[in-house]
């Protein structure tokens, strides 16, 4: 009876000992699959913000050379007005000037 208890006793710690082992890698292993799980989150986030980042800088680029183009636009369209205004002031220039000198000196212009 000695022995078929020390049997058991034995058993019993057996499975206490296999059941502890078993929780042990149990535990272990859950927490690979967090850590596994963590690298793959910051992964997916950086990830992410590279994305983002990429998608902010062509979204810039694209403002900034649209901005470029119409300021380009504008100065040009500035350049031929003050073209077509020097144009004007060269042809016109004399008749200008004699009808501002005929004004000081109070005589009526033919102009």
């Amino acid at each position: 009876m000695v022995i078929f208890l020390k049997e058991s006793i034995d058993s019993i710690l057996a499975i206490d000992k296999k059941t502890r082992e078993f929780v042990e890698n149990t535990d272990k292993e859950i927490e690979q699959i967090k850590k596994d799980l963590r690298e793959k989150l910051t992964d997916l986030e950086n990830e992410s913000i590279e994305k983002s980042k990429l998608l902010g800088k062509e979204k810039s680029d694209e403002i900034l050379s649209n901005f470029e183009k119409k300021a380009e636009d504008l100065k040009k369209e500035n350049q031929k007005n003050l073209e077509e205004i020097e144009a004007f002031y060269e042809k016109t220039s004399d008749d200008l000037i004699k009808v501002v000198l005929d004004k000081l000196i109070g005589r009526d212009s033919n102009v």
